[in-house]
């Protein structure tokens, strides 16, 4: 909350600021990129990229916390990581001398030897340009859930006990199941396309991106009966059936 505060304040004051002059002409983007580009291929070493980002910026770390310039750089200098020089899914935005730029990149996490760690990570960042060039003021990154996950295979007998129309309690919205070949597919009410469901166990799915675990309970006359969303923050939305109509 405290980042997105920070990135809504710096747009809204770059719009105010920039509403008279259209943003200067150049290669921001490109600048920006290759700045991260430098910060991606060693991360541990600070003294390398640490001289773009600004003595007041700010850090969010994913984990609910914020860091300043002066607290993260000794943690990250005892870091043992590698991250990918791929950046994907990027935006960027620009509004005069304040940019906005997002990508997707891959760390593997060295420092458990016996327990290595692969994750995605969207980092969003802010750079404001200076008379020295651009400088990072605020940075907030989160970790993809499931994004390397490779679903079990269910016999399609299993995944049939689950299509049909689920309706939530108590919210009036709607979650069609169907399945497709071996896959198991989701639709709200209010989407139009279907999302995969990805089986980590006969009755357990997620949904890669998303940290939501999806369970199914049976009732006492053994036929599922009900759907449960369970977020990170530890509440549960439940889905009772309301038809069990065999979609394909």
């Amino acid at each position: 909350m405290i980042v997105q505060c920070l990135l809504v304040f710096t747009l809204f004051f770059a719009i105010c600021s920039s509403a008279q002059e259209a943003p200067k002409a150049g290669n921001a983007e490109v600048e920006i990129r290759a700045l991260e580009t430098v910060r991606l291929k060693s991360p541990s070493k600070t003294d390398v990229w640490s001289g773009n980002v600004a003595k007041g910026a700010l850090f969010h770390l994913g984990n609910g916390t914020v860091a300043s310039k002066q607290d993260l750089l000794p943690h990250m200098h005892q870091l043992v990581v590698e991250d990918s020089l791929e950046m994907s899914d990027t935006m960027f935005s620009q509004f005069g001398d304040v940019a906005v730029f997002s990508y997707v990149f891959t760390r593997t996490d060295h420092n458990d030897a016996s327990a290595v760690m692969r994750q995605h990570i969207r980092r969003t960042l802010v750079y404001q340009r200076t008379g020295s060039g651009w400088q990072m003021i605020a940075s907030a990154v989160a970790t993809i859930p499931f994004a390397d996950l490779e679903a079990k295979s269910i016999d399609p007998k299993v995944l049939d006990t689950y299509i049909g129309v689920w309706t939530a309690t108590p919210a009036p919205s709607t979650v069609t199941l169907t399945r497709e070949g071996g896959k198991l597919m989701a639709q709200e009410s209010n989407e139009t396309e279907k999302t995969e469901l990805l089986a980590v166990s006969d009755s357990t799915f997620v949904i890669r991106g998303d940290s939501i675990l999806i369970t199914f309970e049976k009732g006492t006359d053994g036929k599922v009966a009900r759907m449960l969303f369970h977020d990170v923050g530890g509440s549960v939305q439940a889905f009772d059936r309301l038809t069990d109509r065999k979609y394909r």
